[in-house]
């Protein structure tokens, strides 16, 4: 995959694993939200989701049945892109995976917004393993098996030109910009090269001071925690709210109360002032009242 690609799935998949959407039901990213998750100008961010969009609808991934048959299948049975942002259609085999992924790996959780900053090709790839890994305090892996996941060209084949081109600006990125500290070390067979051994550690975190802030009585509360069957029922209402329908642009109702509902789980997701729109309306025009 494309690093946009990666990022457009990073930023997907955490709402289909967590959610009880279905097949029909699309998962909306909207420009905004994927410009401002991945630090991107909003003009950029509309090629560059237009783009991932459509090669995500081309992406498949197979495993071998028990009776040896070799199955395909494709992440996405649908994708639709306009202006105002991306609309994708996970199958139900892929949510259904994804949900289990989500139960049985706690490292999925880590900071998206962390690793959506990432701008190197490879940078994202080896943050999901070294998270995977962490608690083992790293990993090895054979050339064969980092080109296979990491979808690598045969160009990298030359040992100076994976390290150099890939491997090396890599882990300098990832090293700098997450929690954890990431190097590495060749695996030998005689003088050649066969794999590399990586070491994980999680950087210390730095102490907080313990000083109480005094909480803005007039400032919207965008932290409310809402249960998923409370960001179904507002983000209905919400849609239908006559002072935030501007915020729809040429979304459809159903696009228009996706993207509330991923707001409601994530208000960082946009801009701050939308996000304190949609709050304010939550607080002010339905019932909804914090506890």
């Amino acid at each position: 995959m494309s690093l946009d690609e990666k990022r457009l799935f990073t930023i997907a998949t955490p709402l289909a694993r967590t959610t009880n959407i279905s097949s029909g039901e699309p998962i909306f990213i909207s420009t905004e939200e994927f410009a401002s998750a991945c630090g991107l100008e909003i003009t950029g961010a509309y090629t560059a989701l237009g783009i991932a969009t459509k090669k995500l609808f081309d992406r498949y991934f197979g495993y071998v049945r028990a009776d040896k048959k070799k199955v395909s299948i494709r992440w996405m049975y649908k994708t639709v892109y306009g202006d105002g942002g991306a609309e994708l259609y996970f199958t139900d085999e892929v949510l259904l995976l994804l949900r289990e992924f989500d139960a049985l790996n706690p490292y999925t959780k880590y900071k998206k917004e962390v690793v959506l900053r990432l701008k190197k090709d490879y940078s994202l790839d080896f943050y999901h393993l070294a998270k995977k890994h962490q608690t083992m305090g790293g990993f090895q892996i054979s050339l064969n098996e980092l080109f296979e996941q990491l979808g690598l060209p045969e160009s990298y084949k030359r040992i100076d030109n994976l390290k150099n081109r890939v491997i090396e600006p890599s882990l300098e990125e990832v090293t700098a910009n997450t929690d954890i500290d990431l190097t590495y070390e060749n695996i030998k067979r005689g003088r050649s090269v066969v794999g590399f051994r990586f070491t994980v550690k999680e950087k210390p975190q730095p102490k907080l001071k313990n000083i109480e802030m005094a909480r803005d009585q007039n400032t919207i509360d965008m932290f409310c925690n809402l249960t998923d069957n409370q960001i179904r029922t507002y983000s209905s209402i919400l849609s239908k709210i006559h002072s935030i329908s501007d915020l729809a642009g040429n979304k459809d109702y159903q696009a228009f109360t996706i993207w509330i509902s991923n707001i409601l789980r994530n208000p960082k997701s946009v801009r701050e002032e939308t996000a304190k729109r949609i709050f304010k309306a939550l607080q002010t025009e339905t019932d909804f009242k914090i506890k």
